[in-house]
């Protein structure tokens, strides 16, 4: 009876040792297999990363010809040296990127390593190979570039041609993707062009226009606005009704050097409909509460497709220039209600007769009349009508601009000045917010800042 027992006890104790290698093993495995799904996340994140990376630089002009394909591999090799969790520092193994560059404007980068089997080389496990390959996509996107040609770029000359400069670099950044991407370009002074329709390979036209711009007249920020999200004149279409993940990305890049003089509506002279721009003069047309003192509301209604500033609208039947600055009904004489009175000789003989004035169907929209006048009123004195016009001309360009920003377009804006010049919580209230806005103090920082703008509309394009 003794005897068995001693024989069991030896059974057992050759079970223990058996199941106490098995347990090894498999604790041995456990540390492994956790090693490699480690390796394999952290390769997978890298390879995610580089393509990122590499697709937001796809057509980055200083990277050269397959630029943004090396950069994507140092990234990779950035997030995942060799020896990194314990695999091979060199040689056969150890960790490769490798980017591609696919159709669409896709990049592929694959990354391989062995994962070592420290533990597990018991079982004849030396090494596991590890791969993963991420993709990214750089999106459509459309962009109308705003740009001020006022008549104060031009003094001194730098600040216009610096803005050439800057916005012909800007362009750059998305040469290599213009069959894809659109562009546009609208540039403004009392009046606005849209001188390149929003559209593929734009390139070549709109470095043209940019260098033939010439600064003169007033700033007619609203309509600028208005007609870089007008589709009809070449602007941007409205997506605001498309779903978020199938909507075309859209940018607006306003540029400014001073605050609005100028707006575009609807008025009437001699029974007759204008469109036409008004726009305030005098020798400091900021349309600042300090500078009310020193401008007027030009007397002359301007042709809002000129190319030339003061280019005034007649009145064929009367003759005469269509004056916005004399307030009324807009009737002939023979009906209007804004009369004059006219004496003459001894006794005096006086007549009352009617005169040609201007009726601005603003003060029926939802900006209201000049305070104390009402919508019709006759000759509204200057020291009124000019701070209604200044803050109209404000506000319509922030109406517009919060429609853009109402239907998903991003709104960068750029301010060059001092705060004489522009009013920065004025320009933050029209762009996208506080990151989407620019100051610059003088224009030469102005080529570092349409590429910052650039690189960061590349980010927000990948995926």
């Amino acid at each position: 009876m003794k005897t068995k027992i001693k024989d069991q006890r030896g059974a057992v104790l050759v079970i223990f040792g058996i199941l106490l290698i098995m347990l090894i093993g498999f604790a041995a495995l456990a540390i492994d297999v956790g090693r490699w799904y480690t390796v394999r996340s952290e390769l997978s994140k890298s390879v995610d990363a580089a393509a990122i990376a590499g697709a937001k630089n796809i057509s980055n002009p200083y990277l050269g010809v397959d630029g943004h394909l090396r950069l994507a591999e140092e990234i990779g090799r950035q997030n995942f040296s060799a020896g990194y969790l314990m695999t091979p520092q060199s040689g056969a193994g150890a960790v490769t990127f490798n980017a591609e560059g696919l159709e669409d404007h896709k990049i592929r980068v694959a990354g391989t390593v062995n994962s070592p089997g420290n533990l597990a080389a018991v079982f004849g496990i030396d090494q596991v190979p590890t791969a993963s390959a991420g993709v990214a996509r750089k999106n459509e996107v459309e962009i109308m570039l705003v740009l001020d040609r006022s008549g104060s770029m031009g003094s001194p000359s730098s600040k216009i041609a610096d803005l050439k400069t800057a916005a012909k670099s800007f362009i750059s950044y998305f040469e290599d993707t213009q069959d894809q991407d659109k562009m546009g370009l609208v540039s403004f002074a009392t009046t606005v062009k849209v001188d390149v329709a929003l559209g593929n390979n734009y390139v070549t036209a709109m470095t043209g226009k940019i260098n033939a711009m010439n600064a003169n007249g007033a700033t007619n920020a609203e309509d600028s606005l208005a007609q870089a999200g007008d589709v009809s004149k070449g602007g941007l279409p409205d997506y605001s009704g498309v779903p978020g993940d199938k909507r075309v990305q859209q940018f607006v890049i306003f540029f400014s050097d001073g605050m609005p003089t100028a707006l575009r509506d609807n008025f009437k002279y001699n029974n007759t409909n204008y469109d036409g721009v008004v726009y305030g003069q005098g020798s400091s047309a900021n349309c600042r509460t300090t500078d009310y003192a020193y401008m007027s509301v030009a007397n002359g209604l301007q042709k809002p497709t000129s190319n030339t500033n003061r280019d005034y609208i007649t009145d064929t039947s009367s003759g005469t220039t269509v004056n916005p600055a004399v307030t009324g009904d807009g009737k002939n004489k023979a009906n209007t209600s804004c009369t004059s009175t006219s004496c003459r000789g001894w006794p005096r003989v006086c007549t009352t007769s009617g005169y040609l004035n201007t009726k601005w169907y603003l003060f029926e929209s939802g900006l209201g009349t000049v305070p104390g006048y009402g919508t019709e009123s006759c000759s509204i004195p200057m020291n009124r009508l000019l701070p209604y016009f200044c803050n109209a001309a404000r506000q319509l360009a922030l109406n517009n601009a919060q429609t853009l920003k109402d239907r998903y377009v991003k709104i960068y804006v750029i301010g060059l000045g001092s705060s004489n010049d522009i009013d920065e919580d004025y320009l933050k209230s029209l762009s996208s917010g506080d990151s989407f806005t620019y100051i610059a103090p003088t224009s030469g920082e102005l080529k570092a800042i349409f590429n910052s703008i650039a690189k960061d509309i590349k980010l927000r394009l990948v995926q």
